[in-house]
Parts: structure tokens; sequence; C-alpha cells
């Protein structure tokens, strides 16, 4: 795999190609930047991830990638937000099991030995029952997942960058997650499991199933997403019981100046 820049999925040239093809209204793609509405605001520019020394285009609203307040001040911004956390998983380390806390590898083992059947695919974008049901789940948790139409138009439009992980028990489909390739870096999407899956660790057995296949790829980092211990703490303790670091983003921060962007 040719080195590339370590860059979350939305600053990414994948989810930029993703984007415009979704019909979003992308102003620049190094950095990625989109042009929205927002209230009475009007048209307003929008990066999400970005770091505090690409700030070129000078958005007027922000989601910070590294907790840099001094660097976004100077750019003329004000926070509007506090930092977000994010879960990272370093697949170069030298023994990836040893760092997971002991309760999760006891249970990923429990997993490894329920005769689970494992397979990855490459998703092209097509239906798939993984999305019918994190949908649903997400409206029962009231929580936001990325429309099913962007996953499938990055999909389509980045051949083999969208990693489709499932696992069957006696015939009968148990989990499923979707994992973005991007460059050196992997994200985890969206994801979903049946009761009978959760006794069985199929979550556990794909995410480490997943790992080792990036890590067999050539990536370096596995961004598997915020960590939200008041509102999900069960998802938080899933994540970093795999050894991910948690690391605080930079915030939400808006430009002063000018009242309305330009596109």
């Amino acid at each position: 795999m040719t080195a590339l820049p370590a860059l979350p999925l939305q600053q990414s040239p994948q989810f930029a190609r993703a984007l415009t093809a979704f019909g979003s209204d992308v102003v620049s793609t190094a950095p990625v930047v989109l042009q929205r509405r927002i209230g009475t605001w009007g048209g307003i520019r929008f990066a999400s991830r970005i770091r505090s020394d690409a700030l070129t285009q000078a958005p007027r609203l922000i989601n910070g990638e590294d907790d840099a307040p001094a660097a976004y001040r100077a750019a003329g911004y004000r926070q509007i937000m506090t930092p977000a956390h994010v879960a990272e998983w370093d697949l170069t380390q030298t023994d990836r099991r040893a760092a997971m806390q002991g309760k999760w590898r006891n249970r990923l083992v429990k997993g490894e030995a329920a005769g689970l059947r494992v397979r990855q695919t490459y998703w092209d974008g097509r239906p798939h029952w993984l999305f019918h049901q994190a949908a649903a789940q997400a409206r029962a948790r009231r929580y936001r997942d990325y429309p099913f139409a962007l996953l499938a138009a990055y999909a389509a439009i980045n051949p083999k960058d969208a990693l489709m992980f499932e696992a069957t028990a006696k015939g009968h489909p148990v989990a499923a997650c979707l994992v973005m390739s991007h460059g050196l870096t992997a994200t985890y999407m969206t994801a979903h499991c049946t009761p009978l899956g959760r006794d069985l660790q199929a979550p556990r057995v794909l995410l480490d199933h997943a790992a080792g296949h990036l890590t067999n790829s050539g990536h370096q980092l596995f961004d598997l997403g915020l960590v939200e211990t008041d509102h999900a703490p069960g998802l938080a303790r899933f994540k970093l019981g795999t050894g991910a670091r948690l690391r605080a983003l930079g915030g939400t921060w808006i430009r002063l100046g000018r009242r309305r962007d330009t596109g």
C-alpha cells in the first residue's frame, strides 16, 4: 500500500468524492470544506475534523481535529462547543491482543470458541440488512448516523474501500459491521448485533477480525469513532476495551467577521 497522509475520514479524498456524488456542495477538497445552509445564517462554509494548520479556506464553522485552542483563536475563531473524544486503535503495536483489557480479551476468546463463521466482503453500495437494523437502532437510541445514500456513494465511488464484516451462527446472521478504508487509516462506521450475537460475543470477534485484516493490509490506525461515556457508556467500554487510545478532538469553533460566506 502506498504511504498516504493519516487523515480522518471526513478530510479524506475518498469522503470528498462521496460527498460530491451524494450531492453535497463541496467547495474545497484539501481541506474538505462544504457549503451548507444553517438556519438564519444562510450559506456557511463548514469543515469537520480539520487540523488547526489547514485553515487555508477559512470556513466559517469548524469541528477541529487537534486540541489546539490557541491556534484556532489565532486564526480568528471563537469556541462554541467543547471537544468530543475519539477512540483510536494503533494497528502498528507488536502485540495487539496483549494491549486489550482483560475482560474484553476473555470475552473475545469465548466468542472465538463459539463456532461463529466470519466473512469479509467489499461492499458495493447495494442494500444490506445491516443498514435497516442500524437505522432502527439509531432512532430508538436517538442518535444520528450517516445517511445510507452517503455510505452507498462512498462504496460505489471508492471500490474496495468499504469493507463489510459479517458473523453467522448456524447459518443465520448475528452481527455485521461496516469499515471504511482511507489511506493508512480506517474508520468504524456502523454495526448491528442480534441478542444471540451478543451472547456469542460476535461484536468482539468481528472487530478483532477487522483489525487483523486492516493490519495485514498495511493500515496503521483504526478510528473507532466517538466515545460518549455519558450517553453510551456500554459502547464506550466496548471501544476502549480493545486497548484503543482516547483522544480529545478540537471542539467546535465559529469564525468572527463576515456574517455570510459566499460559494
